[in-house]
């Protein structure tokens, strides 16, 4: 015969077992409350300071055409008169178009594929390094490709003071240019930006007493069912008829001896 499932069964199991639903409450609250105040206790603030950098692969061909140029400024061909540039010059902007659809995508490439070197300890030691920031105050260094312009990298410093993560933060980008350098020989690292401010990271809020609570709930739910089905003890009239199926004949009283001992 199939058990319905009574609400009110449940809630009467529950009452009886109240005592162990408090104590574990209490556990977990307790120490949920003890967390919630060391956590406080032990907040120290943190710092971010944000940089934007440039991946271009041609970095170096670039300030070599412009070193070119400025020591031939005052040489100039005769040869195209009507539009002012040399015949190197054309030669050079022909190169310039032509590669410049290639070393676009090879930008996008390498920012892609190389971003995660952002984060890495060599980094990290270098920002020290160049900013005269401790290692112990840069907490954490995070890097993230641009979606709307893939050659860019967005760089993020988290620091234990505003300066420092400031300083270092601006270190980073040439930081970075090393460690591609040494990784694939390429210089091409690029800083249009500056580096942000070391701007206060707002607090998180604390979820630990909540989470205790609701750990208190379950394993106290956990435990008054896990108490219910081992306790196989007829406590009621009703219990009679709901696992065994009998009708109920009659109730015999229980006497502890106290009665008699009062008699005499």
């Amino acid at each position: 015969m199939g058990e319905s499932v009574n609400i009110k069964e449940y809630l009467d199991m529950f009452r009886r077992r109240k005592w162990i639903i408090i104590l574990v409450m209490l556990v977990c609250l307790g120490f949920g409350g003890y967390r919630t105040y060391t956590n406080y206790v032990s907040y120290l603030p943190t710092y971010k300071a944000t940089v934007k950098i440039k991946i271009n692969s041609m970095k170096e061909y670039n300030e070599a055409v412009e070193k070119s140029k400025s020591k031939k400024s005052s040489k100039k061909d005769s040869d195209d008169s009507t539009t002012g540039m040399t015949e190197e010059q054309r030669v050079l902007n022909n190169i310039n178009s032509s590669y410049s659809a290639s070393a676009s995508m090879t930008n996008q490439n390498i920012a892609s594929s190389y971003v995660s070197l952002v984060s890495s300890e060599n980094v990290r030691k270098n920002v020290a390094a160049l900013s005269k920031v401790q290692s112990s105050q840069i907490l954490s260094i995070s890097a993230i490709q641009d979606e709307q312009t893939p050659e860019f990298i967005n760089m993020t410093v988290i620091a234990k003071t505003a300066d420092g993560a400031h300083n270092a933060a601006a270190a980073l980008p040439e930081a970075y240019n090393e460690e591609l350098k040494r990784v694939i020989n390429l210089d091409c690292v690029e800083s249009p930006y500056p580096a942000g401010p070391g701007v206060l990271q707002g607090r998180t809020k604390d979820l630990t007493l909540l989470k205790s609570f609701v750990a208190g709930l379950v394993i106290a739910i956990f435990l008054v069912l896990l108490v219910e089905v081992l306790d196989t003890k007829v406590k009621t009239p009703e219990d009679v008829e709901k696992y065994w199926g009998l009708p109920l004949i009659g109730t015999i009283p229980f006497d502890d001896g106290k009665q008699q001992k009062g008699r005499k």
